[in-house]
């Protein structure tokens, strides 16, 4: 998963330096502030006794981001979008106990970094849609009395979004944008193994984000 990405970033940034070089295109770079809602879901599915406990979160947070654009003068463009450092996708908790342990329970994660690729498409009046592919390491942290721990997974997502689009005689441009992205369902094991039967605890989860995002940038 991680080299396809990996190929694809760089498939998509040769063609965006190729693409540079054409007089009719027009480069933008931008930052942008997503107020994001983060909605989580996953399934702990315990070793021992097969039992099943779910967990739901809905958590909101501001993630900043970094962009650059080639568009050609008939509005279409490609992208590609860059979010660093971690923002918190949930944290649950629990006191009581559960069926293999004994003692409070509590996990966590982190979406850590993310980039995105995509094209997009600016109408005459500044409307635009966009459209495209994304990938984010999920990092999780444990404290469970089950002694089970999770290692992280690189998730990839897809992203559509519409918004406006203003520019300015000088170039400066700003954006306000609602974006969606669907990331792939995925699945975590945990490193302690049953020592009788081998089996592991395992969570399959999901995770899908909303936001509302204004950016500013230049054109030129």
């Amino acid at each position: 998963m991680i080299n396809k990405m990996k190929n694809i970033i760089v498939l998509s940034i040769s063609f965006l330096l190729a693409f540079a070089n054409v007089n009719a295109v027009e480069k933008r770079i931008g930052i942008a502030a997503g107020f994001t809602n983060v909605e989580g879901s996953g399934t702990e599915t315990l070793k021992d006794s097969s039992k099943k406990a779910s967990k739901t979160v809905d958590d909101n947070t501001i993630i900043p981001s970094i962009f650059f654009e080639l568009a050609a003068d008939n509005g279409f463009g490609l992208g590609i979008e860059h979010v660093s450092g971690t923002a918190d996708i949930g944290t649950g908790s629990r006191a009581d106990d559960d069926a293999e342990s004994s003692g409070g329970n509590k996990a966590s994660a982190e979406i850590d970094g993310l980039t995105s690729l995509y094209a997009i498409k600016t109408f005459d009046n500044g409307f635009f849609l966009k459209a495209g592919m994304t990938q984010t390491d999920v990092i999780t942290k444990e404290t469970l009395n089950t002694g089970s721990t999770y290692g992280n997974k690189s998730v990839d997502g897809k992203l559509i979004g519409i918004g406006m689009h203003k520019v300015g005689d000088t170039g400066v441009f700003f954006r306000a944008s609602a974006e969606y992205t669907d990331y792939d369902s995925f699945k975590l094991t945990s490193g302690t193994a049953d020592a009788v039967t081998g089996t592991t605890n395992t969570i399959d989860a999901d995770v899908d984000t909303t936001a509302f995002k204004i950016s500013i940038g230049k054109a030129f």
